[in-house]
């Protein structure tokens, strides 16, 4: 399938930092598929997402050799541009449901500022009633009058994401969506957010740190670390067989039935930010000297690129 969106070597650097805070990342995404970004925070997610939206303080530096939406480059479209595209082709729900409303004015205001920010009021209203009944919101035309403290938390990511699929949008940045919900909920909302990918073509991006709900709905996932890429490929088979530590870190720190109920990554060692090598390699259980002193590119290893020098040589065919 044809990329709607691409990136290739995306690199941020925030005002004063000692080193890019993403550096160097490629994907694709296609219409109707799902692509996760996971990784412990302060690995780059967030920021991945807002480089994209273009959301970052103008001050930020954003670098890539090619990141497209649409076939429209990102880095060069002018605010006028950018305010059209996040009103009407890109959409976003962010993680806290109750920091994301304003508390004095009602839900009904909020989503209207949206719609005519997109040019779709009064228009879409009727649209806007039909995706807040299909997102689970009884008697919506009611509801619109509540305040945001008159909604669950589940409730308000629920209009959230109403809200941000009514222009039609053809991407959507799902930013830890579920991380402020409780497990029940958090099922639901990615239940609705899978439908509606399927019903809406529509190309998904999931930020997250949980594997367990990437698992849910990703077709293909980004780990980061570090602001790096550690490993990429196909969901399913990065569970099956991930390649790098940190990937196996992440995985065996989910919560098991059958098993610990939490199981901690070690802690990041003392000393000065990792400029070369591998990032993990300070809290890497395998490390060896290399690892430390030459950085590691990706590598394909049993149907996944990973970028660890330990990782299993792929056989020749």
């Amino acid at each position: 399938m044809t990329a709607i969106l691409s990136a290739r070597g995306l690199t941020v650097r925030y005002p004063g930092a000692r080193r890019p805070a993403v550096e160097n990342v490629s994907f694709d995404l296609s219409v109707g598929s799902t692509l996760a970004v996971v990784g412990e925070s302060g690995s780059g997610k967030s920021t991945i997402a807002l480089a994209i939206s273009r959301l970052l303080d103008p001050a930020v530096e954003i670098r890539a050799d090619l990141l497209t939406f649409e076939g429209r480059d990102l880095l060069t479209m002018d605010r006028a541009g950018l305010r059209r595209l996040r009103a009407r082709r890109i959409a976003m729900v962010f993680q806290s449901p109750f920091g994301s409303w304003n508390p004095t004015r009602t839900i009904g205001a909020q989503l209207t500022d949206g719609l005519r920010a997109a040019g779709i009021w009064p228009s879409g209203r009727d649209r806007l009633l039909t995706l807040l009944r299909r997102v689970g919101i009884h008697e919506p035309a009611d509801r619109l009058r509540d305040y945001p403290h008159q909604f669950s938390g589940g409730m308000l990511q629920r209009a959230m994401i109403a809200g941000a699929l009514v222009a039609r949008p053809s991407l959507l940045i799902a930013d830890e969506p579920t991380s402020a919900l409780d497990t029940t909920v958090q099922a639901e909302i990615l239940d609705i957010l899978d439908e509606l990918r399927d019903e809406h073509q529509l190309a998904l991006m999931l930020i997250s740190h949980d594997l367990g709900v990437v698992a849910r709905v990703a077709s293909s996932t980004l780990v980061l670390y570090g602001g790096r890429l550690v490993e990429s490929g196909p969901t399913t088979a990065l569970y099956r067989n991930a390649g790098h530590p940190y990937t196996r870190a992440l995985l065996a720190a989910a919560p098991r039935l059958d098993g610990p109920r939490k199981v901690r990554l070690p802690a990041l060692a003392p000393g000065p930010v990792v400029d070369h090598g591998c990032a993990f390699a300070p809290r890497c259980p395998q490390a060896e000297s290399r690892c430390a002193e030459t950085t590691p590119g990706l590598r394909p290893v049993s149907g996944l690129n990973v970028a660890c020098h330990l990782a299993e040589t792929p056989r020749s065919t």
